[in-house]
Order: C-alpha cells, then sequence, then structure tokens
C-alpha cells in the first residue's frame, strides 16, 4: 500500500516536473525578466562548475541505470507482471530523450538548456527508482 502510494506520488511529481519544464522554456522566450534570470544563471553555472564533466557523468549514469534495469528485468521477467516491462520502457524512451536533449542541444540554441537538462535528468532518476523499486505485487 505505501509502495502504491509512492509509486503515485512519484509519478505527479515526474508530471510537474514536465509542465515545469515547459513553463521555464515558454517564459524564458516570452518574458524579458525570466530571460535575463535565465542568461545570468547560465553564465554564472559555467563559471562556477565544470558543465561538460557534470552531464556526460550524469548521461553514463543514467544510461547504466537503464541498462541494469534492463538486465534486471530480463533476470526476473517471470516474478514481475507486464507492468513492469512498460516502466521500463518509459525509462529508456526517458532516458534517451534526456541523452538526446543534452547531447544535441545547448546553451546557444536553447536558452533555458541547463534548467531542462537538469529537470529532464530528475524525471529520469525518479524513473528509474520507481523501475527499480517495483515488485509484482506494487506495479
Amino acid at each position: 500500500m505505501i509502495k502504491k502510494l509512492f509509486y503515485w506520488i512519484f509519478s505527479v511529481l515526474q508530471v510537474l516536473l514536465m509542465i515545469s519544464a515547459y513553463a521555464i522554456q515558454y517564459f524564458s522566450v516570452k518574458k524579458m525578466g525570466m530571460m535575463r534570470y535565465v542568461v545570468f544563471k547560465n553564465n554564472s553555472w559555467e563559471n562556477q562548475y565544470p558543465i561538460v564533466a557534470i552531464q556526460y557523468s550524469v548521461i553514463a549514469l543514467l544510461v547504466a541505470l537503464a541498462v541494469i534495469s534492463i538486465l534486471l528485468y530480463v533476470r526476473r521477467k517471470y516474478t514481475l507482471g507486464k507492468s513492469a516491462l512498460r516502466m521500463i520502457l518509459a525509462q529508456v524512451i526517458i532516458t534517451l530523450v534526456f541523452v538526446f536533449f543534452t547531447v544535441t542541444y545547448s546553451t546557444e540554441s536553447y536558452r533555458s538548456y541547463y534548467f531542462i537538462s537538469l529537470i529532464l535528468a530528475v524525471i529520469t532518476l525518479i524513473q528509474a527508482i520507481k523501475v527499480l523499486a517495483c515488485k509484482k505485487e506494487n506495479v
């Protein structure tokens, strides 16, 4: 019962994060104040952190989690339900979207790139946690 509650809370959190990513992108294009804030944050993050190293390490971590989930599913597929397969497919798709977005775009082509990339990474991590915690009774 508690696992189902956490599953639904995490699912709602993922949807809210997707909505917030859309809102950040929308307002960073339409509103000058948000545009200035995003540009300021982009510059400050680029000066403070090794962004490229962080991006590729997060990509490696999330792809490794997806591969581990697939391998665990193959190993335990008889004890898991069909909904576990749907969750793993969703994880793979979300991971591919994150990797594609992170590798393809940059702050020059997509102003809110760091914000969206961070939000997609969190969504992917939440999905990986949901998949790795699933059992037949709670999926």
